[in-house]
């Protein structure tokens, strides 16, 4: 005959432990943590009983009362042994955090490539943008913070290899070529501050810290004076640092729930002047940064600036409303292109800010160019396609790289100063493969390279090698010549993989 105390103990054990997860959670700190979701609402009686067992379940699992607290708990743990407890969020070496869109940091490891319809396309909206606010006595900057996986790329998963011909970057140096003075990257700013010693981004957050914000505010002065802005750049010295505001951007550990466990280092800045300005906002009953506002700062005599911003606008803004007597501010999610305020508010600068992965959307719409080609887009694209000397650094990085047989050159062809070439390189790994890859030309004294687009899906190599291939692996490119010598060159292709770059040698190629 069994006795009765153990299961009594058993019992007691089992209802102090229902009591305590419902009654201490109410005596405990609150973790912090945003996981991104509506939870499940009580369920609706009206529905039939199998919908409400249903929506009871999940009701009852998103609230129970000790939920935040299991899951802070258990991902806190978690990250000490760098582990996420989010797919949302990456963990990094030294506890840093960066945040997964899906892609797993694509847009820094260059996973989208800058075509040359999309370049074009781009770069003749953003002029046409220009000349219509110059028209209007307007002057027009595109900026692009940049992604935190760019500035501390050393504190990114082991796996993580940074593409400094990414998009947002080749789109902003085929602009600094075309559009000279119209679209502004930051992030040789931010790396340069950073080699300075300055914190640009904090372990725990997506966002650039004030410091950051500084070193973005000092560029993009330097580019509006040189569209006309008559203002000096404010030392740092003039702003107040704040860095016991218990909301200060934490956005990354706020997600897997450790705000509340690790140390949040994250300093901004505001504007002593700040008290004196008046916000009028344009859209009743929305009071948050996203919701359309005009900021009029009494300084009577200086320039009236819109500004289309994203949440990186949060850390720059105190150092940049100063200098302006009216500042206009609307979300990018309410619109990437606003002739509409322009018309409104006749400001004298227009600023679209928008984080360089939102670069790619950023200038779809323009209203009609004035011309139907623009000379100096089609120059800098040209000089895209140019075959020119290999750097010291690809040198380096093509003798590293690991050759294959998986390639080949199906079309090899020389013709009035272009050479056509098709054919496709891989990996032959089942995931999408990296669209960044080369062409080498060496001969008749020359050791020439450029960059190629692997744009064209080759279905039938999956087939050929009996396993799935990621796609695209294909190339169809024209590269123009003109610096070269007739005569006979060793032709190699590479390309990116996640292990670095593969080497394949094709045909000799024929020029003149």
């Amino acid at each position: 005959m069994s006795h009765p105390l153990p299961r009594r103990a058993l019992t007691a054990g089992a209802a102090a432990l229902v009591i305590a997860a419902f009654a201490l959670p109410g005596l405990l700190p609150k973790p912090d943590l945003r996981e991104g979701r509506r939870l499940a609402p009580a369920p609706e009686l009206t529905a039939d009983l199998a919908e409400v067992r249903r929506q009871a379940d999940a009701y009852v699992a998103d609230n129970f009362p000790a939920r935040r607290h299991l899951i802070s708990t258990l991902n806190y743990v978690r990250l000490q042994f760098g582990v996420s407890g989010s797919d949302k969020v990456l963990a990094g070496r030294e506890g840093w955090l960066y945040f997964n869109d899906g892609s797993l940091l694509g847009n820094g490891r260059g996973v989208r490539r800058l075509t040359e319809p999309e370049a074009r396309s781009q770069l003749t909206n953003l002029q046409a943008r220009a000349e219509y606010l110059q028209a209007r006595g307007a002057a027009y900057l595109v900026v692009a913070p940049p992604l935190q996986e760019t500035i501390y790329p050393e504190y990114a998963p082991g796996w993580f290899r940074l593409d400094p011909t990414r998009y947002g970057r080749a789109l902003a140096d085929l602009a600094a070529e075309a559009v000279p003075g119209r679209m502004l990257h930051l992030e040789p700013a931010l790396a340069a501050a950073k080699a300075a010693g300055v914190t640009t981004f904090s372990r725990h957050d997506t966002h650039w810290t004030g410091d950051g914000a500084y070193a973005g505010y000092v560029a993009i002065m330097e580019a509006l004076r040189a569209q006309g802005l008559r203002e000096p750049t404010r030392p740092l010295s003039d702003f107040r640092p704040n860095v016991s505001d218990p909301k200060r951007p934490r956005d990354l550990a706020r997600m897997i729930g450790v705000a509340s466990f690790v140390p949040i280092r994250y300093r901004a800045y505001e504007d002593p002047a700040a008290a004196g300005w008046r916000t009028t906002w344009l859209r009743g009953g929305r009071r948050d940064f996203t919701a359309p506002q005009v900021v009029d700062t009494g300084e009577v005599g200086k320039p009236v600036l819109l500004m289309q911003r994203d949440s990186f606008s949060n850390a720059l803004l105190p150092f940049l409303t100063g200098h302006f007597s009216r500042v206009v501010l609307t979300h990018i999610d309410d619109g990437l292109w606003r002739p509409d305020l322009v018309e409104t508010y006749r400001p004298d600068f227009v600023i679209l800010q928008v984080q360089e992965a939102g670069l790619g959307a950023a200038l779809r719409l323009a209203p009609p160019p004035a011309r139907p080609a623009y000379p100096a887009i089609e120059t800098a694209l040209d000089k895209r396609r140019s075959l020119r000397p290999v750097r010291a650094d690809e040198r380096a990085a093509f003798a590293a790289a690991a050759r294959t047989g998986a390639c080949a050159v199906d079309r090899a062809a020389w013709r009035q100063g272009q050479l056509q070439l098709a054919g496709w390189i891989s990996d032959l790994r089942a995931e999408p493969g990296y669209g960044r890859a080369a062409v080498r030309l060496r001969g008749s004294g020359a050791d020439v390279v450029q960059e190629i687009e692997i744009s064209r899906p080759r279905p039938d190599l999956a087939a050929a090698f009996q396993r799935p291939v990621g796609q695209p692996n294909g190339f169809d490119v024209r590269l123009l010549t003109a610096a070269l010598a007739a005569g006979a060159y060793d032709l190699t292709l590479y390309r990116t993989t996640r292990d670095g770059w593969i080497a394949c040698d094709g045909p000799k190629v024929r020029i003149g």
